[in-house]
Formats: C-alpha cells, sequence, structure tokens
C-alpha cells in the first residue's frame, strides 16, 4: 500500500519508513507550496501544449539540455524494444555551470504567453521537492544544512515535463504498455495525475527477500519481476505521487527504494488520452554521490560518482 503522507502532521520517520519500503508516498498538496488550482491550471497547460500541430512542434524538438518536445523511438523497459504509446514535453533545464540563471529555451507562438505561467509552476515544484527532502533529512538526523538541499545548487538540473499518452490507432495488443516499466534517474519525482484521467499507474512491490537488498539497483534487469507483484497508484485529490530514483537510492547507500514502475492500458476500459506532470528533482550534476546513513553519518567514498558521471554511466548499460 502507498502511504499518504502530509508535510505538516507526518513525521520523518514516516517518510522513511514509505519511501524504503514503497518507494512511493501520496503526499498532501497541504504544505507544499502548491495548490489544487495549479495543478489544474498546469494540466490546461498541458492542453495548451499538445494542441500545436505537429509540423509546428519540429521546430521545438529536444534539445541538448533534453527541453522540448520529444517522442520515445523505443521503451523505458530495457527488456524490449517496443516502443512506448507516449509524448513528452520537457520545461525548465539550464546549464548553471556555463553561467546561465534560468532557462532560455524557445516555445511555440500560440503558447509563448504562458511562459510566466510555466516559470511559476516549475518553480513551486522545485520548491515542494526540497521541502520533501528536508523532512528525509530529518530522518536521516542530517538536518543541519540540510544534506539533501545542500545537493540541489539551482534548479538547472531538474525540469518539468508534460507527459502526453493518446489513444492508440487500434485497439492494444496484450503486450502494449504507455511506458514499460522502469525506475526514475534523479532523487525524487513528483507526479501530478489528471483529475477523472485515464489510470493506468502501477508500482511494482518486490518480494521481501529482494526488498532487503542493499545497494543500487541499476537496471530492472536486476530485480525479478516476476516474484512480487503490481499495484495500482490511483489519483488522490489533493496529492502528488512522489518516488525515489536511482540518484537517491545511490546516495543512501540502497535504503530509499527506487522502485520499478509502468503505465498499463487499463483492462477494463476503453483507451483514452491519459495526462500526467511529471517533476523529475535532479541534484546539482558536480555533486559527488558520497552516501549519508540513519544517524547523519556521510561515509567518503573514493570512487563515488559525481551525478552526472553517474548518469553517464547508466547511459552505457
Amino acid at each position: 500500500k502507498i502511504s499518504r503522507i502530509s508535510l505538516s502532521s507526518s513525521t520523518p520517520r514516516d517518510v522513511l519508513q514509505a519511501l524504503s519500503t514503497v518507494g512511493f508516498i501520496h503526499l498532501e498538496l497541504d504544505g507544499t507550496n502548491i495548490s489544487q488550482a495549479d495543478v489544474d491550471r498546469a494540466f490546461e497547460l498541458s492542453r495548451l501544449v499538445y494542441s500545436v500541430p505537429h509540423e509546428q512542434r519540429q521546430r521545438f524538438w529536444k534539445d541538448k539540455a533534453g527541453n522540448g518536445y520529444f517522442r520515445l523511438q523505443n521503451s523505458l523497459d530495457e527488456r524490449t524494444t517496443k516502443p512506448d504509446l507516449k509524448e513528452t514535453f520537457t520545461w525548465g533545464r539550464y546549464q548553471a555551470c556555463q553561467g546561465q540563471s534560468a532557462t532560455s529555451q524557445q516555445l511555440p507562438s500560440s503558447i509563448e504567453h504562458c511562459r510566466t505561467e510555466m516559470i511559476d509552476f516549475d518553480e513551486k515544484c522545485f520548491e515542494a521537492s526540497l521541502r520533501v527532502l528536508d523532512i528525509l533529512s530529518e530522518a536521516f538526523e542530517a538536518s543541519q544544512l540540510p544534506y539533501f538541499r545542500s545537493t540541489h545548487k539551482d534548479s538547472g538540473s531538474s525540469a518539468l515535463s508534460f507527459l502526453n499518452y493518446p489513444p492508440p490507432h487500434e485497439p492494444p495488443a496484450d503486450d502494449d504498455v504507455r511506458a514499460g516499466s522502469h525506475k526514475d534517474w534523479g532523487d525524487i519525482t513528483l507526479l501530478f495525475q489528471e483529475q477523472h484521467g485515464q489510470a493506468g499507474l502501477q508500482v511494482y512491490l518486490p518480494s521481501p527477500t529482494v526488498n532487503k537488498q542493499t545497494g543500487i539497483q541499476l537496471v530492472q534487469g536486476d530485480l525479478d519481476l516476476e516474484s512480487g507483484s503490481w499495484i495500482s497508484a490511483p489519483n488522490i485529490p489533493g496529492t502528488v505521487l512522489v518516488n525515489v530514483g536511482l540518484t537517491l537510492e545511490g546516495m543512501t547507500d540502497g535504503l530509499c527504494k527506487a522502485t520499478v514502475h509502468r503505465v498499463i492500458f487499463p483492462p477494463t476500459e476503453c483507451p483514452r488520452t491519459r495526462r500526467s506532470i511529471a517533476y523529475f528533482s535532479t541534484p546539482s550534476h558536480d555533486i559527488i554521490m558520497n552516501p549519508v546513513k540513519p544517524g547523519g553519518i556521510t561515509v567518503n567514498t573514493p570512487r563515488a560518482p559525481s551525478v552526472e558521471n553517474f548518469f553517464r554511466e547508466r547511459m552505457r548499460l
């Protein structure tokens, strides 16, 4: 079961317990600085983003920073080459190391007037993610800096992604999925699901034996995806899903779990458009991934990679 957590009333121990077992939480918006009205408006922006004609989108295709429109040609599931049935528009990354303090990303003319609102929601998500990391720092008794917040020198490594899952042109096959099984790469992800939108997000719970493993589980191939179980992660009004990514798993020596998840076609519903919005919180790329342990103990590991090198190594797998 995915726990419901409040930044106002839940304890740091509650948060750590949830993120070290299931790896997902339903976080109440109250206390995050994000309102339900903010989320509803963000989904209106998502509709505008995907109302841009396809031929115009080509001029705003994903750039070197990872911003822009993008449609997967393969799957997030590393075990298959069958493409996922989704598209993405990513916003907000910039390179602070080159003197940038905000994204210079261009937008189609039809949505340029939304720039200020996109910046505002992106900034609110950044602050909300830091608040989650702050309570996690308290759980590790590493709150003097606070530790996990200090790994974010700026918001340039993080990104806001508008995810669109259009209905298929023909009935999906049994093995068709909207997003293949995968783990996220950053430290935490905020995932907003559209109210009254189509369900389909599932979280994989390994068997207890596998779940007790420590260290970084880099690929889903490291896990037995047969003996565990898939559970639904529904939209709960007034909350946002938060899940652990591989970076946080590594920086907690595997205590916080980056859990495999996927998006399927609900077997009891006719396929229709599904929308979600993900904020991928990622530490600054020059941060060294020395793990922190409960008690606030940081282990200086000679071979600990930087976040940037960790991602590069991950791309090689």
